[in-house]
């Protein structure tokens, strides 16, 4: 099943100039890799796509520093409320997707109309990201690929909780042996599964 995020009239940038527009990530069976298809519009509303490849090993990484960065955020954002920030992360998360759900921005197809492709059509080998966090500003990662090929994303709470929800349902479909559970802040739980 395919699903996308779409995110209307976002103010989420990855540079002054583009706007965050749509989100999916897709398991390639051929590839054994998620595919991560994030869309951008500019100023003059042109539609601009960077793809990027998500290994099992990358996912394995990746999930926990999601999940520990959720948790910091909240610390930052909400210093008294440090000693709870596991279970409000997960607040946060179910109420983020209700949301998503609700205004039906999982439903929207993801729009293949492309004018451009800054990083190039083929998509980056993704290899590690580095995560940047500060008080009431939006989560930062940066993907990092192979040489000095790289992409920013600059997620809301809200995008980044979407962000998750497209991992877990990617991962799910990769059957690649585990479950991506929040909190996520300690390891990836393999999934548990029954042979006949």
């Amino acid at each position: 099943m395919e699903l996308t995020l779409s995110k209307k009239m976002m103010n989420n940038s990855l540079s002054d100039q583009m706007n965050l527009h749509q989100m999916q990530l897709n398991y390639q069976m051929e590839e054994d890799r998620i595919l991560l298809r994030v869309s951008f519009k500019t100023k003059t509303n042109d539609l601009h796509e960077i793809r990027g490849w998500l290994t099992r090993r990358l996912v394995k990484n990746l999930w926990p520093n999601i999940g520990q960065a959720l948790e910091t955020q909240v610390v930052l954002d909400q210093p008294l409320a440090s000693h709870a920030r596991a279970e409000i992360a997960n607040m946060a998360f179910e109420s983020s997707i209700s949301e998503i759900k609700e205004s039906g921005n999982f439903d929207v197809p993801y729009e293949a109309e492309i004018q451009a492709f800054p990083m190039g059509e083929v998509p980056i080998l993704v290899k590690s990201a580095q995560f940047h966090l500060h008080a009431h500003t939006p989560t930062r990662i940066q993907f990092l690929g192979p040489g000095q090929s790289s992409f920013d994303i600059t997620f809301t709470s809200s995008m980044l909780h979407g962000f998750c929800k497209l991992l877990q349902r990617a991962v799910e479909a990769a059957d690649w042996g585990m479950e991506l559970i929040l909190p996520a802040t300690t390891e990836v739980r393999p999934s548990t599964r029954m042979l006949n």
